[in-house]
């Protein structure tokens, strides 16, 4: 398959990576000519629970869309606040048989996409692997999880998945995809800020009797803004689920709190922003939530 990965962070490095490694046909758009110039000399190496190194001479890296022609798939993994202003690049690259996943975090990527390509031709998904960025081209794997594409275009889909599990990369289809973003938004609301504000690896957060409330508060009003909207959860139990998560990834240090130490815009706005705003519209309490946006937004959010 023809893979065009858009953005050159962890999670986007990580994946070009893994595809790479089968005969996928893997160009990467970055933002610069530094990073161009650095992973066209150095190639991608993982580390972590996948370690393997995949030469220069299977990757295309470009700062110019043009360059990338009529790929099969492009798969979006720049940060939210990024989504808009690499649209007209898209455009200029999408073939007649393409098609765009967006697998970012946070809800509104999609809404934004849309309203610059054809509805048709773009799928949604959320991706519970995770990695930490080391420099341009190396990243270390921390966490491997399943990925799950929106069955909104059945053949297409199960291709995508197809390639994806044949790389290492656990993918599967469900047909109710708002239900499986809500559910990690739920999660990335309630453990993203905390962990960031605290300064805290995501396994301190149910260490600690103050922040774990704080957590779980949050957690909870996003699943009551859920309800509203009528999206049925693929948890019952949000104390059981954050604790459960906050166990398996309590080594990571999430990528808001990497934003945050590196005083870079974060994914606030796409989060816990976003329900507090859904939740004004439907007149919905959440003062955790809105505490833990407004304290993000000031510290440079």
């Amino acid at each position: 398959m023809k893979i065009a990965i858009i953005g050159a962070g962890a999670i986007g490095t990580l994946f070009a990576g893994l595809l790479a490694r089968s005969e996928n046909d893997i160009s990467i758009l970055v933002k610069t000519r530094k990073t161009e110039n650095i992973i066209s000399s150095n190639g991608i190496k993982i580390t972590g629970l996948s370690k393997f190194y995949v030469p220069p001479s299977k990757l295309q890296i470009t700062t110019n869309p043009k360059f990338i022609i009529n790929p099969d798939l492009i798969i979006i993994l720049v940060k939210s606040y990024n989504t808009l202003s690499v649209l007209p690049s898209l455009k200029n690259m999408i073939g007649e048989n393409t098609y765009v996943l967006t697998l970012q975090n946070g809800i509104g990527n999609y809404q934004n996409i849309i309203k610059s390509i054809n509805k048709k031709k773009v799928l949604v998904g959320v991706t519970s692997e995770s990695a930490i960025f080391k420099k341009y081209g190396e990243v270390e794997h921390t966490g491997k999880g399943e990925t799950i594409i929106g069955n909104r275009n059945n053949v297409t889909g199960k291709e995508i998945a197809r390639v994806f599990s044949i790389c290492g990369i656990r993918a599967s289809l469900n047909e109710k995809i708002d239900s499986v973003m809500w559910s990690k938004l739920v999660l990335n609301c309630a453990i993203n800020p905390v962990a960031a504000l605290s300064e805290v690896k995501n396994g301190d957060i149910i260490n600690y009797q103050n922040l774990k409330e704080i957590s779980i508060g949050a957690g909870k009003e996003v699943m009551a803004v859920a309800g509203k909207l009528g999206i049925k959860l693929l948890f019952k139990d949000v104390t059981v689920k954050i604790t459960e998560v906050c166990k398996s990834t309590s080594k990571n240090i999430n990528s808001m709190l990497v934003d945050v130490k590196k005083a870079r815009e974060t994914e606030i706005e796409y989060m816990n922003g976003a329900v507090v705003k859904i939740a004004e519209r439907n007149k919905i309490p959440v003062f955790v939530n809105n505490s833990l946006y407004q304290m993000v937004k000031n510290i440079g959010g």
